[in-house]
């Protein structure tokens, strides 16, 4: 009975997470299983350490130490190349706040020449959204600036 209780409990708490997890924001999501594989890490070398196998426990706690402290701090982060920070740690041009846009802007942004075609401005725009949208890694106002290049180009 004690079994099937604990089946049961275990089960619940599945798919209650399940469904914490599908309400969730996935960059946080990733933020916090970070957190937590860097903690375990951490504690596990901790206690490697304290059993008598320091040679492979002091590694393991500094690894996972470094970990908390580049994905806690993503200024710091960013600052040594280490991820951590919204855009995944990916280094680019920050978008401007203006909403208008010049078609010289546009095509530097997309990386297309004068006189580009509809289809050479849509493949640059879809290799440049794969870096960019918030779903890989990315941010809202960079999608948005690259979205507003490729309407203005395909629009002139």
């Amino acid at each position: 009975m004690s079994v099937l209780f604990g089946v049961l409990a275990a089960l619940g708490a599945m798919v209650v997470l399940a469904w914490l997890f599908s309400k969730a924001d996935p960059g946080r999501v990733a933020r916090l299983m970070r957190l937590v594989a860097a903690l375990a890490v951490t504690g596990l070398g901790i206690l490697l350490t304290v059993r008598g196998m320091g040679i492979l426990g002091v590694p393991m706690a500094i690894a996972g130490l470094g970990f908390i402290v580049t994905g806690s701090w993503p200024a710091l982060g960013r600052r040594y190349g280490m991820g951590g920070g919204q855009t995944g740690g990916q280094q680019g041009p920050r978008p401007r706040s203006s909403g208008t846009m010049s078609v010289e802007e546009a095509r530097e942004t997309l990386g297309v020449k004068p006189g580009a075609s509809a289809d050479e401005i849509n493949a640059a725009y879809r290799e440049l959204m794969k870096k960019v949208h918030p779903d890989t890694g990315g941010n809202d106002a960079l999608a948005r600036r690259v979205q507003e290049a490729r309407d203005l180009l395909i629009g002139n």
